[in-house]
């Protein structure tokens, strides 16, 4: 009686044992498949990351564009204002040497061209 009654608990713990063990089974599945899962995360994780590193390089061409093309755009600007102040002496000394010519000669014009007075 004493060896059924062991066998018996033998059977039930072996029962036991046997659930246990498909449990194990059933979350090691469901731990390969999230381990899956997050290699696949990883991987499009390092594919955002390596777009994401093209496009600040990207962005870091087009601001060094940008500061090049700004910098021409001041250098242009500078030619622009010196070529103005040229052309403002050339005409300041052309008006001067207008009104020596003016009044070396004795000639003085009016609007139309014509000569008002002459020595």
């Amino acid at each position: 009686a004493a060896g059924v009654a062991g066998f018996s608990a033998g059977v039930t713990g072996f029962a036991a044992g046997a659930a246990d063990f498909s449990a194990g089974v059933a979350g090691f599945a469901a731990g390969v498949t999230g381990f899956a899962t997050g290699v696949a995360g990883f991987a499009a994780g390092v594919t955002d990351f390596s777009a994401g590193v093209a496009d600040f390089s990207a962005g870091v061409v087009g601001f060094a564009a940008g500061v090049g093309g700004f910098a021409a755009g001041v250098t242009d600007f500078s030619a622009g204002v010196a070529g103005f102040a040229t052309g403002a002496a050339g005409l300041a000394a052309g008006v001067t040497d207008f009104c020596r010519f003016c009044s070396r000669s004795g000639r003085f014009f009016s609007r139309s061209g014509r000569v008002l007075q002459q020595e």
